[in-house]
Order: C-alpha cells, then structure tokens, then sequence
C-alpha cells in the first residue's frame, strides 16, 4: 500500500549488477541525508525493522504471492489481455492482482522486483493512503508499454500489507517518476508509516516458470525522525 508509489523512488532500486546511486528527492521539501550502508548482518539496535531477518520474511511472503499469480495467470484464457483480480480470504485479508498486459505477463523473462513492506503508524486515518493506491490502480494501464508487468497487494493481516510490482524493464520505468499521482503517495509516506522496507530483486529466466524471488538489495526509511534515517543493505 502502496509499492506501485514507491517503485518509482528516485535511487531506491537500480538494475542488478549496477551500484545505487543515491538522488536526494524533493518531495519532503527539506534536505535528505545520505543513507548507511548496511553489512550483511549487521543488526541497528534502535531499528529492529532493518533486521535482516526482515527482509528473509518479506521475501518470503513475496515468493509465495509470485506462487499464487503463477497459479493464477494459468488460470486465465488465451484471448484475456489484462486482467484485475480482487478477492478476500476468509481471515479478513485481501489479494488484490493487476495485469495490465496479460501476453506481455506470459512471455516475461528476467524481470526486475520491487517490494514495498510498511510499518503503519497506530492510531491514525488511512483512508488517504488507501485511495491514494486506488488512483495509483487505475493508471496501471498506461504503463504497461513501459514495461510494468504486475501490481499485487496481498493483506497479510489487518492493516499489513506485502506489495509486489514486477518490471520487464532492467530499471523501473522513467515514467513513474514523472507521475503526479506517485508523487503524492511518497510524499505522505511520513504521515501514514513509522518505517518502510523498499526491495529490489529479479526472477530469473521465464517469469511464469519456476524460478525464485531474490531480494538482491534492502532500502531502508524510518521517519521517526526528520529528516528521515535511510539505510541501505546488500545481499547479492
């Protein structure tokens, strides 16, 4: 809720096997620190969120979301070219999927990841935030050329949320950060969320085939604090 927002975060995510060149954004309107680079293990007392235990989880609850849209797109018939599935879990969750291009989804190989995982602030209004993704939703489809393959928002829990948004591009697409509406979301992220995990992976190879989601690299944002504490942490 939204990583469709976030997936367009200027320096957040590079193509694997490029370094992340960090562009301090103007949507908080104040300056932005560098962020700290992050050891493998390397554990920040004050920010359990940063854990790298985190992000195994993360990648975790994203694989098994790549699992259910494989289960899904073999579902769908050949003459379907873009698809919307919204449905609820018994729990009380929520799986919502957008496939603005189906053939485009079918024959996708190597495909760039994003994750978005957020810790929301308590006691607070989110409805902003909620139609903010719903906006956000509704423009999927003039992305589709531009290499945006899906958009999945799975409610793991009441109020927690694991995003996923998979690229055919090698770098997410230019055209997100000219986009006025993800513009909006990232700039009432610090209002809506204590901290966020942001992740840039791959699948390899056929992305409707069998291969894995590695998480090659972890962005940290904790708005505890302005300006925000950002951290950065490799695992390719």
């Amino acid at each position: 809720m939204t990583s469709a927002s976030w997936s367009g975060y200027r320096g957040a995510w590079q193509a694997p096997g490029r370094d992340v060149a960090w562009i301090a954004p103007a949507f908080y309107g104040r300056s932005v620190p560098p962020y700290q680079l992050l050891a493998a293990q390397e554990r920040l007392p004050a920010r359990p969120f940063t854990d790298p235990e985190r992000t195994l989880a993360d990648a975790a609850v994203m694989d098994r979301m790549l699992r259910r849209l494989r289960r899904e797109a073999r579902s769908w018939p050949s003459r379907r070219t873009s698809v919307e599935v919204l449905k609820h879990t018994r729990a009380g969750g929520r799986h919502w999927l957008v496939v603005p291009d189906v053939p485009a989804l079918r024959g996708g190989r190597d495909v760039t990841v994003v994750g978005f995982f957020g810790d929301l602030r308590p006691a607070t209004d989110h409805s902003a935030i909620y139609q903010l993704e719903a906006d956000v939703v509704a423009r999927l489809g003039r992305y589709a050329t531009a290499g945006l393959l899906v958009y999945y928002d799975a409610e793991i829990a009441p109020a927690v949320h694991g995003n996923l948004v998979l690229f055919a591009t090698r770098e997410v697409p230019p055209e997100w950060h000219r986009d006025r509406v993800h513009a909006a979301a990232v700039a009432s992220a610090p209002r809506h969320y204590r901290a966020v995990r942001l992740h840039g992976g791959a699948i390899r190879g056929e992305l409707l085939g069998r291969g894995h989601l590695a998480v090659q690299r972890t962005r940290y944002f904790d708005f505890g604090q302005q300006p925000a504490w950002q951290g950065l942490r490799r695992f390719e």
